[in-house]
C-alpha cells in the first residue's frame, strides 16, 4: 500500500496551495467548486485528505493544488479565473500538465486555450464543455443553498450527486447528522455564488477546437452535471483527445473509482495514445 505523501501548504500571491509529494514532474491540479468551501487555509484534515487522494499522482509528479483567491468578483468569469493560473504556469511553475476537476475543468480548458505552450497535457476530470441542461436546476439549489449559507444542506445535495449505491444514501445522511459537528465554513460565502454563477454561465463546446494541448475527457456515464453525453461532445469536438468513461459513474467517479480513474490519467500523462472507452 502507497504512503500517504509529504504535504506543504503555502501561496503564490493570493492563490493558496498544497504541495504534495516530490516526483520528478509538475502537475497543476485545478479544483473545483469545493475549493470555495473552505476557509483558504489548509488545516489538517484537508491536508491529509488531499495528499491521500493524490498519493499516486506524487510518485511521479509533484502535485501543486492551486486554490482560487478569497474574496471572488461577484461577476467572476470562467476565463477570469483562468487567467490567475496562467500567471501562476508563468510565473511560479512553468510549463506543466494540467489536470481540472469538474469546475476546475471548465477553467482548465479555458488555460490550455489561452496559452497551449503554457500546457503539456490536459485533464478534464469529470468535466466538459458545459453543463448538461437538465443539471441546471441543481445549480440552482445549489445557488440558494449558497445564498442562505446553508452549507449542511449544500454539501448533503452535492454528495446526494456525487455517489452512488450506497454511499449515495448514506453520505447525505451523514452530512445532516454527524457533518453539522464539522460544517464548511467558507472565507466568504459570496465565492460559493459567485463560483456557482460563473459555472452556470460558462459555454465553451463552440471553442473546444482551439484547443491545441493532447486532451484526455475522463467522467461517470450517468454523472447528472456532466454526463455521456455532454462527455462524448467534448472529446469529439477536441482536436487531440481520448476519452475514458466510467459505466455507472456518476460526479464522484473519481473518487469511488480512484483506481482506474488514476490508472488511465497517470497511463495518458506518460504519453499513452490508445484510445480509451467504457469500463
Amino acid at each position: 500500500m502507497l504512503a500517504s505523501p509529504a504535504v506543504e501548504s503555502g501561496s503564490f500571491g493570493e492563490n493558496p496551495y498544497l504541495r504534495v509529494g516530490d516526483g520528478p514532474g509538475t502537475l497543476l491540479v485545478v479544483p473545483g467548486l469545493d475549493d470555495a468551501l473552505f476557509d483558504g487555509s489548509y488545516g489538517r484534515v484537508k491536508r491529509r485528505a488531499t495528499a491521500w487522494a493524490l498519493r499516486r499522482f506524487a510518485e511521479e509528479y509533484t502535485v501543486y493544488v492551486v486554490s482560487r483567491p478569497r474574496g471572488l468578483d461577484p461577476d467572476a468569469s470562467i476565463e477570469g479565473m483562468a487567467r490567475e493560473y496562467v500567471r501562476v504556469l508563468e510565473e511560479r511553475l512553468g510549463p506543466a500538465p494540467v489536470m481540472g476537476i469538474s469546475m476546475g475543468g471548465l477553467i482548465a480548458q479555458e488555460i490550455a486555450r489561452e496559452r497551449p505552450d503554457l500546457v503539456d497535457r490536459l485533464v478534464l476530470g469529470v468535466s466538459g464543455c458545459r453543463l448538461a441542461p437538465g443539471s441546471r436546476e441543481i445549480g440552482r439549489r445549489l445557488r440558494w443553498y449558497a445564498l442562505e449559507e446553508d452549507w449542511i444542506e449544500l454539501r448533503a445535495t452535492l454528495f446526494e450527486e456525487m455517489y452512488t449505491g450506497r454511499r449515495r444514501r448514506l453520505y447525505p445522511a451523514l452530512a445532516r447528522s454527524v457533518g453539522k459537528l464539522r460544517p464548511p465554513e467558507p472565507a466568504d460565502p459570496g465565492d460559493v455564488v459567485a463560483s456557482i454563477d460563473a459555472t452556470l454561465a460558462y459555454d465553451g463546446c463552440d471553442r473546444l477546437g482551439e484547443i491545441e494541448p493532447r486532451t484526455l475527457v475522463i467522467g461517470g456515464d450517468e454523472d447528472p452535471f456532466f454526463p455521456e453525453s455532454i462527455l462524448r461532445e467534448t472529446h469529439e469536438d477536441l482536436p487531440d483527445a481520448q476519452l475514458a468513461l466510467f459505466r455507472g459513474g456518476r460526479h464522484g467517479a473519481l473518487l469511488e473509482r480512484s483506481e482506474g480513474f488514476d490508472g488511465w490519467t497517470l497511463d495518458f500523462l506518460a504519453g499513452e495514445t490508445a484510445r480509451i472507452d467504457q469500463v
